[in-house]
């Protein structure tokens, strides 16, 4: 082969091989179509309708794992259909509630199934109904007829717990059920029933003893060696160290360290005697509380010690140097804190 014909057959396979290449391109842009204009003219959804009493920031925070006192939508449904919850102001979690729909339909009641059994015949009574038939054996109660030549019959279930009954309720003939008379008959018997466990739950708070108010305690001060002192406190080191700090921020200590593994709160603290004893500038010098950190010395800073001495807790004031110390300004301390624990 001549190179004249070899330049000849080169120049068809090239153009033979871009004619199948656009061939390619044109089956591929079939297959996958080029969407690049409309991605451009997308726009952009509104925002998803929230339930009332639940914001994006609950939403959010319920994500984080934070808490907020914002309602949340299952919340919402609840206070919706269960008319004990807001008249009664019992917890979620022990409360008589409305739950199911249609036949489903179901009063949830805590507390000892036998006490309820017996509240439910008490229920009629005060509407006036006789009971036709009962056996509690299986759960079933018959009222006579009422006014309206109406009865019912109530089926009592197991709930979730040992501690929890549901309460279905229908006509004796369910050929003639009334759906709206027995939801409000149902409604009815929870408001009778919620009332009653409120009063249970009452009395078992009233027969809690009342914890002992910390107030009682006795605080006594004492003069320990070189001229120091000391507070001691009848109480558990927990609880006082729990005292004593309400006390340093109602007073407007500046607390600026505290270890409760160590038993002390170190703060500042400006004795207003002392500032009248050296500064004869006037009351007012001993009110600058705000004096820059340049100005600040050891003998405005003080460690409030704490010891547990079985059931009792001694106090103390350290200096900066977390020594004893029996300077006027340690005992003034003492005596405020003191003041302030004692009945």
């Amino acid at each position: 082969m001549n190179a004249k014909l070899f330049k000849q057959t080169s120049l068809v396979v090239m153009m033979s091989a871009v004619l199948s290449g656009c061939g390619a391109f044109s089956t591929l842009d079939e297959v996958v179509p080029d969407n690049t204009q409309k991605y451009r003219k997308a726009e952009t959804m509104p925002p998803l309708d929230v339930p009332p009493d639940l914001s994006t920031v609950r939403i959010n925070d319920d994500i984080a794992g934070t808490d907020d006192s914002t309602a949340t939508y299952s919340e919402f449904e609840e206070a919706a259909s269960n008319p004990l919850a807001a008249k009664y102001n019992l917890t979620p979690e022990k409360k008589p509630s409305l739950a199911g729909e249609g036949r489903s339909r179901h009063l949830v009641v805590p507390g000892d199934r036998e006490v309820t059994w017996q509240r439910i015949q008490e229920f009629w009574a005060n509407k006036g109904l006789e009971i036709d038939r009962i056996d509690g054996r299986i759960g079933l109660m018959d009222t006579v007829t009422d006014a309206d030549g109406y009865a019912y019959r109530v089926r009592m279930e197991r709930g979730d717990t040992s501690k929890m009954a549901e309460i279905y309720l229908n006509a004796t003939d369910e050929t003639q059920a009334n759906s709206q008379k027995n939801e409000a008959t149902l409604r009815d018997m929870a408001d009778y029933l919620g009332s009653l466990y409120q009063e249970d739950v009452a009395k078992v708070e009233a027969q809690k003893p009342a914890p002992a108010p910390e107030e009682t305690a006795q605080v006594f001060l004492m003069d320990d060696e070189n001229g120091q002192q000391s507070l001691v406190v009848e109480q558990d080191f927990q609880t006082v160290w729990r005292r004593v700090g309400r006390v340093l921020d109602s007073k407007g200590f500046a607390v600026e360290d505290r270890d409760r593994s160590r038993g002390y709160y170190f703060v500042r603290y400006i004795d207003p005697f002392k500032e009248i004893e050296e500064d004869d500038e006037g009351f007012f010098s001993s009110l600058a509380f705000w004096r820059d950190d340049a100005e600040k010395n050891p003998q405005e800073y003080y460690y409030i010690k704490m010891n547990s001495e079985a059931t009792d807790t001694r106090v103390m004031v350290l200096d900066a140097e977390e020594n004893r110390t029996s300077s006027d300004t340690a005992k003034r301390l003492l005596n405020l804190i003191q003041e302030q624990l004692a009945p």
